[in-house]
């Protein structure tokens, strides 16, 4: 009886650190073809962002203290689209928003769901786009 209940606990604690994603800070991924600028890091990440009918992915990590955060993006294109999807320290995603460019609405404003402070990472896919963009994140 012991030994069952001893091995369902390590069955559970295994499952509970399997489940935390674990960020490292920096840039994840960059196979974009135009070009981002970061302007700013740490806890207020921000940058700018052109193409010429490019695609690709660019993702980074930044430390949010809070369990929210205020996200901004914009675009100025009238082809194409970008995706902004956050995750928090769990690897949950709080925030999944696209803009497709030639559209009335060309920005997002507003906060994530609630999540885990910690590491949280930041994936903006750009598909087909020519012109220009921003983005920032706030701690809320």
């Amino acid at each position: 009886m012991k030994s069952t209940i001893t091995l369902s606990l390590i069955s559970l604690l295994i499952m509970g650190l399997s489940s935390c994603a674990k960020y490292e800070l920096g840039l994840v991924e960059d196979n974009y073809a135009g070009d981002v600028m970061v302007t700013s890091t740490g806890s207020d990440p921000s940058g700018d962002f052109v193409g010429d009918g490019d695609a690709g992915t660019y993702s980074f990590t930044y430390t949010n203290s809070t369990k929210k955060a205020d996200v901004r993006f914009d675009i100025t294109t009238p082809t194409g689209s970008v995706q902004m999807v956050v995750n928090d320290a769990k690897g949950n995603v709080v925030l999944d928003e696209i803009i497709v460019g030639g559209a009335s609405i060309d920005t997002f404003s507003g906060l994530t769901s609630e999540g885990k402070s910690g590491v949280w990472k930041v994936t903006i896919t750009l598909i087909d786009f020519d012109g220009d963009g921003s983005y920032s994140i706030n701690p809320a």
